[in-house]
């Protein structure tokens, strides 16, 4: 993907690393392959050593012809996974993946093999990438063996780090983007990722398989701020004319992402086209960088400020239809979730739907507090609640928090779900087998706005 949300904002480009750098530990050996495929390279080098590097250029080969990662049944309802990477010299990390964190994979021994496994629910739909050969900063590690690094703690620099070895899959042909994708090329914070879908993932219409040429035309606008004294990117779309009907209007924070990454203008085309929703018009906020963002999406006076007197009236000025504040839906991804989720309910009278994909709602305004801070908001009756809202909420599998607290996405968006279903809104929670990934968002998006609006009346 574009890397996963979480790596994005914690990984900003913007930095510049200003740290020392120690030798490179020593690559780790020392894991035993479960993979029937990587078994048999193994036992046939073992069998011919004198033949290892035909073997391997063989090997490889057969790679590239069946793609990667490797799939194998493991039982009913779960798969293994074999994620794949020639050559390295030094190490090799799996950025997303079935994880919630960046898991090191392992070298075959005596090979140009690196390796990493995992036993997966095959509903699981993901994006990765590698980073290859990240440097050991200040001497992070001793080695890059897994299992002999539990409970190590990673600094900041050492997490951005990998954004400067940063690569694609070369053996999955499937990922966001073409690598001719003029966005791709242009637009310099979106990163390409590859994409896996294992074989019970769910249902949906993959941006991924359309046509390059199919990229949709947004109008563009930079829309100036007096409140936060800053410019921003706004695009807009909106689906073909029907005659006598009222359009939706969506809403996305981190909208270069969901326009040009997730295409969701093409996705729109299509489910108007199969007359699963009726006509819809688009709203993409973009954000004038990472740390801003950060600072914009975490719940504050400034920003709300902006989107009530600034952002909500240019909409009007220049929507192309109708703007209904009864079919209006927030959608925002991490902390453009949680973003939704407050702006939502300090704006009532002007949103109807909200969708927080994976809402960072392990935010807390209080350090010292020991609830999250949307709950502590909504149980508080701070926020505009004199009208219900009707929501679709959703935390992936992987979510879980790498510290072992309890304030992490997976754990705090139901108890979040729970507290607006004590104030009487109309909530949908939905957990998806997946990281913190667009790969799992363009999916919820589709899942929502069918259940918000499919089969109603328009």
């Amino acid at each position: 993907m574009l890397m996963s949300a979480a790596v994005s904002a914690d990984l900003s480009v913007n930095h510049s690393l200003q740290v020392s750098t120690q030798p490179y530990a020593p690559a780790c050996e020392d894991m035993d392959a479960k993979s029937k495929v990587l078994q048999q390279i193994q036992n046939k080098i073992q069998m011919h050593p004198e033949q290892k590097n035909h073997l391997l250029d063989q090997f490889w080969s057969e790679i590239r012809k069946n793609q990667t990662p490797i799939i194998e049944d493991f039982n009913e309802t779960h798969q293994r996974v074999i994620y794949l990477y020639r050559g390295a010299k030094h190490n090799v990390r799996l950025i997303s993946g079935p994880s919630n964190d960046h898991e090191w994979l392992t070298r075959l021994k005596g090979t140009d093999i690196w390796f990493k496994e995992s036993i997966v629910d095959s509903r699981f739909i993901g994006s990765y990438s590698f980073a290859v050969d990240s440097p050991n900063i200040d001497g992070y590690l001793s080695n890059y063996c897994p299992h002999l690094n539990p409970n190590l703690k990673e600094s900041r620099d050492q997490r951005r780090s990998i954004l400067k070895v940063q690569q694609l899959d070369p053996f999955n042909p499937h990922k966001w983007f073409d690598s001719k994708n003029i966005a791709l090329k242009t637009n310099t914070t979106l990163r390409n990722e590859n994409i896996a879908k294992l074989s019970r993932a769910p249902n949906f219409i993959d941006p991924t398989q359309m046509a390059e040429n199919s990229e949709k035309q947004l109008v563009s606008s930079v829309l100036k701020s007096k409140v936060l004294g800053n410019d921003r990117l706004i695009q807009i779309y909106a689906t073909p004319p029907q005659v006598g009907k009222s359009y939706i209007t969506l809403i996305f924070f981190d909208g270069e992402q969901y326009a040009h990454l997730v295409k969701v203008p093409q996705i729109l085309d299509q489910l108007v086209q199969q007359q699963q929703l009726p006509p819809i018009q688009a709203v993409f906020v973009g954000h004038p960088n990472d740390q801003l963002r950060a600072k914009e999406l975490s719940p504050n006076p400034e920003y709300t400020q902006f989107f009530q007197e600034e952002l909500l009236p240019w909409m009007s000025q220049h929507l192309p239809y109708q703007h209904d504040h009864n079919k209006t839906v927030l959608l925002g991804s991490s902390l453009g979730g949680l973003s939704s989720a407050y702006l939502a309910l300090k704006t009532s009278n002007d949103i109807s739907h909200v969708v927080p994909l994976s809402g960072s709602f392990w935010w807390k305004s209080d350090p010292n507090d020991t609830i999250n801070g949307m709950s502590k908001l909504i149980r508080a009756s701070t926020l505009d609640n004199t009208k219900k809202l009707n929501w679709y909420i959703s935390a992936n599998s992987y979510e879980n928090s790498r510290q072992n607290n309890s304030l992490s996405i997976l754990e705090t968006s139901p108890i979040v779900a729970q507290d607006l279903i004590d104030q009487g809104h109309n909530v949908h929670y939905q957990e998806y087998i997946g990281g913190h990934s667009y790969a799992v968002w363009q999916i919820v998006i589709q899942d929502a706005l069918k259940y918000f609006f499919k089969n109603k009346s328009h």
